[in-house]
């Protein structure tokens, strides 16, 4: 575990050790047992399932769910309402009822390794976003999972024991009201324009996004480091950081701010949806697209019900996503156009993360950072 790791997860860890405080206070009564993981593994009902595809796996995979007690414990990051859907819907399609834990990704994280440390199984699925998902597959916290309905999902969905059911696509996005049509951004460069000085908003933890773009600028474009690090400079210059994504859009769509350089396009366009004058079509090229994803968890008490529940999301769960005006990983919805979309590899950017969010908490010195 690298350094930068250490410090996100050790405190917790410690902070739970030194309490004596169970893993999961709140979880289900008579989850994580021992006995109910010894009696069977995710591994054996994926090997029953041979052969089998289309309904005839997924009434298999019911019928076990049910002699397993037809219920699953799902930790997810989604957004409350959306999980609720998501959990009621595919109660109605299965008869499997779901418990849930729903907190911000890094909470999730932390708790699964917390109870991993204490030897407790109280997951059966996991659900969260890729940097997390990756930092959990390589502490060992997930199992193999492989699957026919893999092979419908988008480019770069499989990432070893986890598999993309959402992505997160950053996009420049803008105000209509306050950014006439034709003079909205065309390129990354355009941001360092000064008529956008005071009118730029920028996301203070996006540090994946601005990896993305400074390593396009330097490898596709031909830029130097030193050319990408004072275009980045210029348009920090122009920017206030803000912290939250729903926070900074709020104020795009207040007028507050003209533009804002990475928030997520389902939020842009789940705001034009209810009328807010934001947009972010034409897009700024390339878009950089962040898997997020799901995975079944070590020693899951219902593993059959944990395969029913991950390959559900990955098929029908999707509508249910794209409804919510989440991007979807299924490749027949996932819809970008025309546009130039490139998966960020969520391994590499970890195993670069700590440099990287160096350099871009240096590069807020050139802007104005706003107050919590």
């Amino acid at each position: 575990m690298n350094k930068f790791r250490a410090a996100i997860l050790l405190a917790p860890m410690l902070l739970l050790l030194a309490c004596g405080a169970p893993p999961t206070a709140s979880a289900p009564e008579g989850e994580g047992s021992e006995a109910a993981a010894e009696e069977a593994t995710a591994e054996a009902v994926l090997a029953e399932l041979e052969g089998l595809d289309g309904d005839a796996r997924r009434e298999r995979l019911i019928e076990l769910a049910v002699e397993e007690g037809a219920t699953v414990t799902l930790y997810s990051s989604l957004n409350a309402p959306i999980l609720d859907s998501v959990a009621d819907v595919f109660e109605e399609e299965t008869g499997v009822a779901v418990d849930q834990y729903r907190a911000s990704s890094e909470a999730v994280r932390d708790r699964i390794l917390q109870e991993a440390q204490a030897g407790f199984r109280g997951a059966d699925v996991i659900e969260t976003n890729g940097p997390e998902m990756q930092i959990l597959d390589e502490e060992g916290t997930l199992q193999p999972f492989t699957s026919p309905l893999q092979e419908d999902l988008g480019e770069g969905s499989v990432a070893g024991n986890w598999t993309a059911t959402r992505f997160n696509i950053f996009v420049v996005a803008w105000n209509t009201d306050l950014v006439a049509e034709g003079e909205q951004p065309q390129t990354y460069e355009d941001l360092a324009d000064p008529q956008w000085e005071g009118q730029l908003a920028m996301e203070i933890a996006d540090v994946e996004w601005y990896r993305a773009v400074w390593q396009y600028l330097v490898e596709d474009q031909g830029m130097s480091e030193e050319e990408a690090d004072e275009l980045f400079e210029q348009i920090a210059s122009n920017a206030t950081f803000l912290s939250g994504h729903t926070t900074f859009r709020q104020l795009l769509v207040a007028g507050e701010y003209s533009l804002v350089a990475s928030d997520y396009s389902y939020g842009i366009d789940a705001a034009a949806d209810e009328g807010a004058p934001v947009a972010w079509e034409p897009p700024v090229e390339p878009l950089f697209a962040r898997a997020n994803g799901i995975g079944l968890a070590n020693g899951a008490p219902n593993p059959a019900a944990a395969v029913l529940l991950t390959e559900w999301l990955l098929s029908d769960g999707q509508d249910i996503l794209l409804e919510n005006f989440i991007t979807p990983a299924r490749a027949d919805l996932l819809d970008t156009g025309d546009a130039d979309v490139r998966t960020i590899n969520v391994a590499e950017y970890l195993a670069e993360q700590e440099e990287w969010t160096q350099r871009y908490e240096e590069l807020q010195q050139f802007g104005e950072v706003a107050e919590d």
